[in-house]
């Protein structure tokens, strides 16, 4: 599976944290996607997480 960005978003900035999940910090749309990485490599979309700022991103992920 190959992730889909919201409509209107950038893809600024990215994670991986240690229990396997990837986050996006999604530029122009204030969200965060969050993604799942299954044991051969594939992503599954485990939904998102709103609230900042269209704008949010320009700090990178950390700051969130």
């Amino acid at each position: 599976m190959v992730a889909t960005l919201p409509t209107g978003s950038i893809d600024l900035d990215t994670t991986i944290t240690a229990d396997g999940k990837l986050y996006t910090l999604n530029s122009g749309t204030g969200t965060i996607g969050i993604f799942g990485i299954d044991a051969d490599g594939t992503l599954s979309s485990l939904g998102e997480k709103g609230g900042l700022p269209a704008s949010a991103g320009f700090n990178g992920i950390a700051a969130f």
